[in-house]
């Protein structure tokens, strides 16, 4: 007698990139999967659907239509804010943590693994883990390329018949081989951690509908670094000039640090910093330059502040000047 044959797992990957956002390269995650999944040698046990743009109607109803083993949302996050959907406009709409642990909650017969592969939602993370086995999100900002290596190494991993959990280790290291310095932004959670908590905690009072929130302006965060650590105020100084590398009042302003880091290893590549005084354009410089000699790189300072107003309008003192002691490596 014959066996029936094993359902394939489904992947359900939702995408949004509203207009007021950030844009960023969803189709080549989707692209990479995809091609991941057919070159495994378990590619016949998985099935990938994609939805592009969800609204939060599209969102929970693919989840009913497809009813997948797995949820995989890239886009951005805002934190304590939600995940970032669109509106019917493409204009930004914000799911909360609540929101989106109800919607699992309904659908915790099915759902296996939910990725949330934007920054900042290790808090709805958290929130749907009460429910689904297991959770991805991201305990601080993600970059764009780190997201993607994750993406990529979990479901190669995954693809090759491995646990979610291996696979989760898996994409973590990708991040680290492709030289990026984010692979402790992913975070794992599962539903064991919370089988502790009393049945009013795990069940949050709240629907889908109910916790939806409309945003006009581009406020979602999606940087592309690490966070800064948390300031002591028993630490705070007046700094002068620029700030050391591990100062901690030294703040990120996603995405420009991480635009930086990918363009400078880049051949030919040409920033331009112009903002005005004590903005931390050197501070930002010495960081861009530090991240270029973390990849293997030479780097060389070269300030036109110090040069005699008389060097810009004569070439042959410019380039003495330029082959003199005022150009040093860092």
């Amino acid at each position: 007698m014959s066996s029936t044959p094993r359902k394939k797992k489904t992947i359900l990957f939702l995408a949004a990139n509203p207009k007021n956002s950030t844009p960023l390269r969803l189709g080549e995650e989707a692209k990479e999967i995809a091609e991941g999944l057919q070159r495994s040698k378990k590619r016949d046990k998985f099935q990938l659907e994609q939805q592009w743009a969800v609204t939060p109607r599209e969102m929970q109803r693919a989840v009913l239509d497809y009813k997948p083993e797995i949820v995989h949302f890239s886009g951005h996050g805002a934190g304590e804010g939600g995940l970032a959907l669109e509106d019917d406009m493409g204009e930004i709409k914000l799911v909360n943590a609540k929101a989106l642990a109800a919607l699992f909650e309904a659908f915790n017969e099915y759902v296996e693994c939910v990725i949330l592969n934007a920054c900042y939602s290790e808090v709805q993370a958290e929130a749907i883990a009460r429910h689904i086995p297991y959770v991805i999100g991201m305990n601080q900002a993600v970059g764009d390329k780190a997201a993607r290596e994750f993406a990529v190494g979990f479901y190669d991993t995954l693809a090759a018949g491995e646990s979610i959990e291996f696979a989760y280790k898996l994409g973590c290291v990708s991040i680290s081989m492709a030289g990026i310095p984010e692979q402790l932004t992913p975070v794992l959670k599962k539903k064991s951690d919370f089988s502790g908590l009393d049945a009013a905690e795990r069940s949050p009072d709240a629907s889908f509908s109910d916790n939806i929130v409309e945003k006009s302006s581009p406020v979602v965060e999606n940087a592309r670094s690490i966070a800064t650590p948390p300031i002591s105020i028993s630490n705070l100084d007046n700094p002068e000039g620029s700030v050391s590398l591990d100062c901690p009042l030294y703040i990120d302003r996603p995405p420009i640090e991480s635009d930086c880091y990918q363009t400078i290893v880049k051949p030919g590549a040409l920033i331009r910093v112009k903002a005005p005084r004590q903005m931390g354009k050197t501070s930002l410089l010495q960081r861009i330059l530090h991240h270029a000699k973390e990849q293997g790189h030479q780097t060389a300072y070269l300030n036109f502040q110090s040069a005699d107003g008389s060097f810009l309008t004569n070439l042959d003192e410019l380039l003495q000047w330029f082959c003199g002691d005022k150009l040093f490596s860092i």
